[in-house]
């Protein structure tokens, strides 16, 4: 046998197979190839499938993320943060309150009005020789007939004054509930000059 005939041979074999594999006439599909039915219902066993491993994916990562949490807890860190920022004005606050005082207006005898004319030219003068903490004595009230009338001005004064800041009563030693410290602001305005 020569290459020939094996060629001839083939050849034969080939229109033989080629006949039999012949599709039905007008169905214009290959012999093997899925309807639209079983396409869709592969595609939807697909996405069945990915889903079903998606979902256990999920729950592999809760499962893990519960195990940490469970282990090691959680750290609540805005909790802390606020913690500490109140201790923080807490020693701070202590820090002010035991400052020493470094000068001191006895309003005792004033007026509402003379008061507040001589609170207003104290503070500028503190301000401007640039003292910090000032005590201003006011009383407690015990000789007028209503409530303390100089308290409420002091109070009301503090409030009111951009320049001043935190503010309280010392210790029965420099005064209680009759006096008031008070913390002057520096000036931001002439500093620079």
């Amino acid at each position: 046998m020569d290459f020939g005939d094996i060629l001839d041979k083939w050849d034969k074999y080939q229109k033989e197979n080629h006949k039999q594999k012949q599709r039905p006439a007008g169905s214009g599909k290959k012999l093997n190839a899925p309807s639209f039915i079983e396409k869709e219902e592969t595609k939807n066993e697909q996405l069945k499938q990915k889903v079903r491993k998606e979902s256990q994916k999920t729950k592999t990562t809760e499962d893990l993320m519960k195990r940490w949490i469970l282990r090691y807890g959680v750290v609540d860190k805005d909790a802390l943060a606020k913690k500490e920022a109140e201790e923080q004005r807490s020693k701070d606050f202590e820090y002010l309150r035991y400052m020493p005082i470094e000068a001191s207006l006895d309003l005792h005898g004033m007026t509402r009005d003379e008061a507040w004319i001589t609170l207003d030219r104290f503070v500028s003068d503190c301000q401007k020789r640039k003292i910090q903490k000032i005590l201003i004595i006011h009383g407690k009230g015990n000789h007028s007939s209503e409530s303390p009338v100089l308290y409420s001005v002091v109070r009301n004064f503090i409030e009111k004054d951009y320049r001043l800041g935190a503010s309280g009563h010392p210790d029965k030693n420099t005064g209680g509930r009759g006096a008031t410290w008070v913390i002057v602001r520096p000036d931001t305005e002439n500093q620079s000059l």
